[in-house]
């Protein structure tokens, strides 16, 4: 063989169709997208949605929607927006669990909006299959542990990409309520970290959103994304917790959101700590945070939307200020995300810190269903 070898630079450019940085609100959408809905979709069916949709961004103005609607006023959005969007879930039709993919099969039918049956690989493996062709899958996951059992579907989505030389997109968003509440009981199967699992697959986006302004602005942009992405949402906040999104702005998946900033006069007096945080460890450091400053201390609370890849500028530019870190993880301590992250910033930001990186994590054994034994492996308050 007589071709020259590929450029060593090759390979990072094939990881992801979509640069990091790409800002999908400038992304255009599919030309005649209005005209191909009113051809396709029954009238009754389409007045419906955008009915629905009305009342969804109604409640968003008003600060009172939640996460699994916000998620589902998305979904909607972005299958309006592009016909070639398709979506997959257990018990689609009747909203599933949180209301994620409300209304899809009755407005798109059954091919564009498919109830699967108990097979998580399955159906992730047909949403691969179609991201491949040209069509643009969502998967919604009850729980996003489920995906344990498509792990080998979603390796290859993240692969897919770089394996076939750029000549295939791989447009995979997979959506669903996961982490690890403290006193949840939801037993072992359903509390495991399988945000930290999935970090190491190449080519794979991972997004965490603690809140409907999150869950909103990163599902549009994970859509809208020409490779594989996963967004986790809390499992325990998906119904509580409310909020308002700004309407029809896509958030960028590489990104962590500064949600505190520590006084001045804390980072003057050294009192001052960066907390690093996602999921359900969002709302518990909030709760926190008059506690911490009641004891005269104060933090830069960060949360974490983009697992991978990670946003290791706002993380430096927080230790800079407080140079010290703790990491509130919602997962193990072998192989966490906090692991992860702990290692970084010791071999890339080692002279900003002042004290070693400390982390609260869960335990490596499985999280028991009972109380008192649940709370001794996720380590975590309520």
């Amino acid at each position: 063989n007589k071709s020259p070898a590929p450029p060593a630079t090759l390979a990072k450019e094939l990881e992801f169709p979509d640069p990091p940085s790409t800002d999908y609100n400038q992304r255009a959408a599919p030309a005649g997208a209005e005209e191909i809905n009113k051809r396709i979709l029954d009238p009754e069916a389409l007045s419906n949605c955008q009915a629905h949709i009305a009342q969804l961004r109604e409640k968003a103005q008003a600060g009172q929607i939640t996460i699994g609607d916000a998620l589902n006023l998305a979904i909607l959005e972005e299958m309006l927006r592009d016909p070639y969007t398709t979506i997959k879930a257990e018990d689609l039709q009747a909203g599933s669990s949180y209301d994620i993919p409300k209304l899809t099969q009755q407005t798109f039918g059954k091919l564009r909006a498919s109830d699967e049956i108990i097979d998580e690989g399955h159906f992730i493996g047909k949403a691969l299959g179609e991201g491949m062709n040209g069509y643009r899958p969502i998967v919604e996951l009850m729980n996003t542990n489920f995906g344990i059992y498509g792990m080998a579907e979603i390796s290859s989505c993240g692969n897919t990409y770089a394996t076939t030389g750029g000549d295939f997109m791989m447009p995979v968003t997979i959506i669903g309520a996961g982490g690890t509440a403290p006193a949840q009981s939801l037993g072992a199967e359903h509390s495991q970290p399988f945000h930290a699992y999935i970090m190491g697959i190449p080519g794979l986006k991972v997004c965490t959103a603690a809140s409907p302004e999150a869950a909103y602005g990163l599902a549009k942009s994970m859509i809208r994304d020409n490779g594989p992405g996963m967004l986790f949402c809390p499992v325990k906040m998906m119904k509580d917790v409310k909020g308002s999104p700004q309407l029809d702005k896509c958030l960028p998946l590489n990104r962590a959101a500064l949600l505190h900033a520590a006084s001045d006069a804390a980072v003057k007096e050294g009192t001052a700590v960066t907390v690093l945080t996602y999921l359900h460890g969002v709302k518990e450091a909030q709760k926190a945070l008059p506690l911490i400053q009641e004891e005269g201390m104060d933090i830069d609370l960060i949360e974490l939307r983009s697992l991978k890849p990670l946003d290791k500028e706002t993380i430096l530019t927080s230790l800079r200020r407080t140079h010290k870190l703790a990491i509130l993880d919602e997962s193990t301590y072998s192989g966490g995300v906090g692991a992860t992250i702990s290692a970084m910033v010791s071999e890339e930001m080692f002279n900003e810190l002042d004290a070693p990186v400390k982390r609260l994590c869960m335990d490596d054994a499985p999280v028991p269903y009972s109380l008192a034994m649940e709370a001794a492996v996720v380590k975590r308050d309520a």
